[in-house]
Formats: structure tokens, C-alpha cells, sequence
């Protein structure tokens, strides 16, 4: 018989599908391997496509879709995105995914290379495959914060290389890139003559800054689009996405579209247009309950001791099971779904980067979220030596010089695990000394050991930590907990400990202004009755303020 074409042999199958059609087969499967929102569609989107199918609304459309939703999402794309376009330059397609393929097969040809995130979507390496392009990956490493490093980056460029992938808020990763990043590769693009293609399926969850569209730093018409209502509306099995392309392909677009698909069926498209144009209120509702079922999940990750990266879009997890992979996630992760019932999707599914971690997807029931990271096996703890008397308590005390290099150390590593660190607040991060000059250092150390645990700068008494402190307020800095010492709840001491530092002190208010996006300690600060003060500013060159205060007056009445 005929054989199929030489290149298909090289499409790399679906590590998360393979997972996913195994638990279809299986019983009682805690499912948090696919990106499945568990929301309910709102009724108003459903009834459009209702009354499209009942009205016998399926007649064919234009290629590039029905013009009153390819005006819909001109103005949601100038009013949301910062991008204005024309009619011409969006594009229904079938999802994301034929979004993707469509920009992908446009702009490469046999041979061509195309930069893709490691670890990223597993689609972005399949589709260069069906095409006969190459995918080259750049790694987004932990110890880069999950950053690209440009120095790598422009490595990897040779001759070949037509385009550079970016995707923000990511998949599988949750992180977020900040804006200078995303301008950083623009530059990088444009200097090195590439296309971008720029993933923003996840746009609607971005949970601690606004979500920034690369196209809106587009300065010379480089950047392709992909955008989709699946997970924005949980309209994943309506197949409704949109290409934003630059300007002056509507021919060729055209003649593409056809070629694929001719256009997207009319009722799905009713339904997307009164989505698009409908209240939003929807979408921001399931925002908070992702972002509620991210901090019962992590909180639940950092009580048994399971490293992760803290997320700040989408809503997945990214989670470090290395500790019992044995160096094949892929092979554990199909034993995890036989033995304990709970299916997640293999880092390595991923790229190489994702050895040894996993993808959770918290947009599930929260009952069923938090029993499947139960079923995790947890990491094994350092049992003391038998002439070594067990630990005792944690003990708070200010630091001593000696041990400024080792708090730097601890910070910034712990900083790294919960968000992006910028330049600027990396210095200080590290410049603990100067911490010791303008304030209070104050280390939580291990009674039995004597070992640091956390650090956490304080103002000294009668002075103020910043200029941006008030009258009655006690303002502290820096809280960060040694990742080694997570699960012994060092952050919950050393706040409980600034507390009543400040209540000593006749504080009226307790100040965390931080200049970072610590998710992490923003929970424990809410749980301590803490509460956002958006009109805070930072000082200058510490980015984004994410300031919490706390009453003492009103701690009183709640404690008493």
C-alpha cells in the first residue's frame, strides 16, 4: 500500500491526551489533566446558539467569519488588548489550535526553525512537525524564574530561524512574562528579523497585573495573534478561536481559510458574538474561583512539603514530583492514574524542561482538587540522626552580621519559587547590610540547630522603614521563608511575630508594602486579617505595589 509522507513519522503524539484517553477508560478518576473549565457556560451564550440551530441558522459564512463577531472583536481587542486592527486582520477560526497551525504554516516552510518555550504547550512543537518546520526549544529554567534568558536565546538563532513563539499567561506554567520581558522579545524578533506568534489563549486569568498583548508593542507588523473563547467563556467543545494577523494578508487569508476549513459553523459563531458582547461578569466570576481553588491547592502543597511554582495566570499548577519519578514523569504519571486514580498531565509532555515535574489543572471541583494533590506521595523528610536530639522550637531574634550572606542567599531563592524578580528588586533583595542600616533584621532560627529558617526587615523603634510610611504605622519588608523550610510554618511565626512587635511598639496599623508579587505570603497575610490597600504606592523602582495592611484595633476586637 501507499505510504504516508516521511515527515508525519517526526509528529511528536500527546503526552497529556495519552493520560487523559486512559482515564476516559478507567473508574472513578480525579480528573486534572486537561484544561477543562469547570464553570457552566452563561445561559445567554447558550441560548444564542440554541436559537441559531433551531432557526436552521446553518447556512455557510464567510471565510474569515461572521462580520458582526469579526467586528465584535475589533473593539474587544482596542478596549481589552490595546490593539487596533481592522476587520481584515481577524480571523474566526476552529479554537486556538487551528489559530496556531494557520500563523505556523503561513510564515514556515520545510526546514524552517521556530523558537518554542520549554516547557510550553506541547501543540507548538506538533504543529512545526506537520509542517516539516523545526522546532528548537529555549528553556525557561527554575533558576531563571522561568524567564527566557537572552543570552541562550540568541544561541540558538541561526540562518533557519523564521519565528519565535511567546506565551503569556503560559501554559503549562501559570507564570506571567512582565511587560519589559515582552518587549525584551519583541526587540530580540526584531532584530533578528522573526515573526512572533503570541499565545494568549489564557488572556482573561491574569490574576496579580493586567495582562499586557504583545501585539500592542508591535511596532513594525511582525506579530501574529492567537487568541480563543474556549477557556475565557469554558466553551471548549464550541471550537471558537480568532487570528489576529498584520496588516495586508486578507487575500492570502482568504485562499487559507478555504483551503482548511472554509469558515466555522454559524451557530458556534452566534454564540461567540453575544459572548464577546455580552457582561463579562461571567468570566471575572470564574477568575476568582480559579484563583480561590490556586490558593486552597498551594496552601495544601506547602503543608505537605511538595514544591511548586506560584502561579500568576491561567489555572494550572506546576508541580515538582521529582523526588519519585525516578527520571521518567511520563512512566509515573500513567502509574499515578492506575494506582491512586488521579490523572495529571506528565511535565515532559512539555519539553525536556518538564522532567520530573507535573501540570495540575485547578479548574475542578475543589473537593476533587485538593483529594488529588492528597494523593501525591510526599517528599521524604530528613529523619534526625539517633544521637541527635529532635528539634525543638523556632525562636526569633535580630541577625547578627555574620549572617547577612546567608539571608541574601535565602531570599533570593525563596523569592524565586513565588514570582518574577525584577532587576532592581533583586539588588535589594541581596543587600542585607543596608537592610541592617535603615531597620531591624530579624531571623527565625531553629532552636535545636541553630540554623536560619527565615528572615523578615523591620522598621527600628521610632523610625520609619520607608518614606512612604504614615503615622502610626509599622511597615515591614522582605518576609521570605528558606524553601527548605517550608511546612514548618516559619512564615506564619515570623508574621505573628511582627505583629506583636508592632503592637508593643503602639502601632496602630501593621504594613506589608511590598515591592513584589508573593502570592504565597499575600495569602498568609489575608489570613491574618490582613487586607489590600490598592492606593499605596512603592518606592521608586520597586514594581508592582501589592500593599496590605492590618487594623490593630480591629485585630483586638477579633482576638479578644
Amino acid at each position: 500500500m501507499p505510504q504516508l509522507a516521511s515527515h508525519i513519522d517526526s509528529v511528536p503524539p500527546s503526552g497529556i491526551r495519552r493520560i487523559f484517553e486512559m482515564a476516559l477508560a478507567l473508574d472513578d478518576v480525579v480528573m486534572l489533566a486537561v484544561g477543562e473549565p469547570d464553570v457552566d457556560v452563561a445561559p445567554e451564550i447558550l441560548r444564542a446558539g440554541s436559537d441559531a440551530w433551531l432557526a436552521d441558522e446553518t447556512d455557510y459564512g464567510p471565510n474569515g467569519g461572521l462580520p458582526a463577531l469579526r467586528e465584535a472583536l475589533v473593539r474587544k481587542l482596542a478596549r481589552d488588548n490595546g490593539v487596533v486592527v481592522d476587520t481584515e486582520q481577524v480571523w474566526v477560526t476552529c479554537g486556538g489550535m487551528q489559530a496556531l497551525y494557520l500563523a505556523m504554516s503561513l510564515t514556515l516552510g520545510p526546514g524552517d526553525e521556530v523558537l518554542i518555550p520549554d516547557p510550553g504547550y506541547s501543540t507548538f512543537a506538533m504543529n512545526a512537525a506537520m509542517i516539516s518546520a523545526v522546532s528548537v526549544p529555549y528553556p525557561l529554567r527554575r533558576d531563571n524564574a522561568f524567564l527566557p534568558d537572552f543570552d541562550e536565546l540568541t544561541r540558538l538563532i541561526t540562518p533557519r530561524t523564521r519565528m519565535i513563539i511567546i506565551n503569556s499567561p503560559s501554559n503549562p506554567l501559570g507564570s506571567v512574562f512582565p511587560e519589559e520581558t515582552l518587549r525584551a522579545l519583541v526587540e530580540f524578533a526584531r532584530q533578528h528579523d522573526l515573526w512572533i506568534v503570541s499565545d494568549e489563549v489564557y488572556e482573561a486569568f491574569s490574576y496579580d497585573s493586567p495582562h499586557v498583548s504583545v501585539a500592542s508593542l508591535d511596532a513594525d507588523d511582525r506579530v501574529f495573534s492567537v487568541f480563543s473563547l474556549s477557556k475565557t467563556y469554558a466553551l471548549t467543545g464550541a471550537r471558537v478561536g480568532y487570528l489576529v494577523t498584520p496588516p495586508g494578508l486578507s487575500t492570502i487569508m482568504r485562499t487559507a481559510q478555504e483551503a482548511m476549513i472554509s469558515c466555522v459553523n454559524t451557530p458556534a459563531q452566534l454564540a461567540a458574538l453575544v459572548a464577546v458582547e455580552g457582561d463579562q461578569q461571567h468570566v471575572r466570576t470564574a477568575g476568582l474561583h480559579y484563583r480561590q481553588n490556586l490558593d486552597a491547592a498551594t496552601a495544601l502543597l506547602r503543608e505537605r512539603g511538595i514544591e511548586y511554582l506560584q502561579p500568576s495566570g491561567a489555572f494550572y499548577l506546576w508541580v515538582n514530583v521529582g523526588y519519585a519519578t525516578g527520571g521518567d514523569v511520563a512512566g509515573w504519571a500513567e502509574r499515578f492514574l492506575l494506582e491512586k486514580r488521579v490523572a495529571v498531565a506528565p511535565g515532559s509532555a512539555f519539553g525536556r524542561g518538564g522532567e520530573g515535574w507535573i501540570r495540575i489543572c485547578v479548574a475542578a471541583g475543589l473537593d476533587d482538587l485538593l483529594e488529588g494533590i492528597r494523593r501525591l506521595p510526599e517528599p521524604a523528610r530528613r529523619q534526625p540522626d539517633a544521637q541527635t536530639p529532635e528539634p525543638g522550637g523556632i525562636s526569633v531574634r535580630l541577625a547578627r552580621p555574620d549572617e547577612h550572606d546567608e539571608i541574601a542567599r535565602q531570599r533570593l531563592e525563596a523569592y524565586r519559587l513565588d514570582f518574577t524578580i525584577g532587576d532592581d528588586y533583586a539588588v535589594q533583595i541581596l543587600d542585607v547590610p543596608r537592610h541592617a542600616a535603615i531597620g531591624e533584621v530579624w531571623v527565625a532560627v531553629d532552636d535545636a540547630t541553630g540554623r536560619i529558617l527565615g528572615s523578615v526587615t523591620t522598621p527600628r523603634p521610632g523610625e520609619l522603614l520607608t518614606p512612604l510610611g504614615r503615622p502610626g504605622e509599622f511597615d515591614f519588608r522582605l518576609l521570605a521563608v528558606d524553601p527548605a523550610s517550608r511546612g514548618r510554618r516559619v512564615g506564619s511565626i515570623l508574621t505573628d511575630f511582627v505583629i506583636d512587635l508592632a503592637r508593643e511598639r503602639g502601632a496602630e496599623r501593621v504594613v506589608m508594602n511590598s515591592g513584589t508579587e508573593m502570592t504565597t505570603a499575600h495569602g498568609l497575610y489575608e489570613r491574618r486579617g490582613f487586607s489590600r490597600m490598592p492606593d499605596r504606592e512603592n518606592p521608586p523602582g520597586i514594581e508592582p505595589s501589592r500593599a496590605y495592611g492590618l487594623e490593630l484595633q480591629e485585630r483586638r476586637a477579633t482576638t479578644d
